[in-house]
């Protein structure tokens, strides 16, 4: 699915760099003391609401005492995210095919990875404006990568992402049909398993009007 122009690899790949930017971000020792509110400077506000969200777990979890009323006259500590996206790199070990002016080739490894980056540093500033402190730019990166050996093995996945399988997206698809259909003959009622309620754990009233009230 696209959102904004990009893939939801895309998404979990900048925003997972993003997570990991924000979790080694240090604060200086007068932020625990008082109120403080977040300002957020970034090129692209496509993630804003997501790094905001980000950033007031995190200082919580340091002990700062966050103010979620953005009026209010308070000193600031200003999020500044120098980058955060995702990249494409490929990789081609082959050989040309003869009339397409090299844009195809008979490949013997294919290597098709992204990368997310993002870099995020802290300003401290005082009600009036002063500059306490300025923190250390704090950096986070996750990867994807697809690899195809001698053009029918694969491709082979592998990536940091926590819930992103490894083993390849052709044997995911052909595992995932597979399932699908054993719970399709098996399972036919079954929405989904686990502690959550579905339709099979209900029993169909023989009229709807004694739920009804007037």
């Amino acid at each position: 699915m696209m959102v904004d122009n990009r893939t939801s690899m895309e998404q979990e790949l900048t925003r997972g760099a993003i997570f990991r930017a924000i979790n080694q971000l240090p604060i200086v020792v007068e932020a625990l003391d008082g109120h403080w509110k977040i300002e957020l400077a970034s090129a692209d506000k496509t993630d804003d609401s997501w790094t905001r969200t980000l950033l007031r777990q995190h200082f919580a979890k340091l002990g700062v005492n966050i103010s979620t009323k953005a009026s209010d006259d308070l000193p600031v500590i200003e999020a500044v995210v120098q980058f955060a996206g995702a990249d494409i790199d490929s990789f081609i070990i082959g050989v040309p095919i003869p009339g397409t002016l090299g844009q195809s080739s008979i490949s013997f490894y294919h290597d098709n990875g992204q990368r997310g980056r993002a870099r995020i540093y802290l300003n401290f500033w005082t009600t009036e404006g002063k500059l306490i402190a300025t923190s250390p730019a704090s950096s986070g990166e996750t990867h994807y990568v697809d690899m195809t050996f001698l053009i029918f093995f694969g491709p082979f996945s592998f990536t940091d992402l926590d819930d992103v399988h490894t083993y390849g997206r052709l044997i995911e698809h052909i595992e995932d049909k597979y399932d699908r259909s054993v719970r399709v003959m098996t399972e036919p009622d079954a929405t989904t398993a686990d502690t959550w309620v579905t339709p099979k754990d209900f029993k169909k009233p023989h009229s709807w009007s004694k739920y009804i009230k007037y």
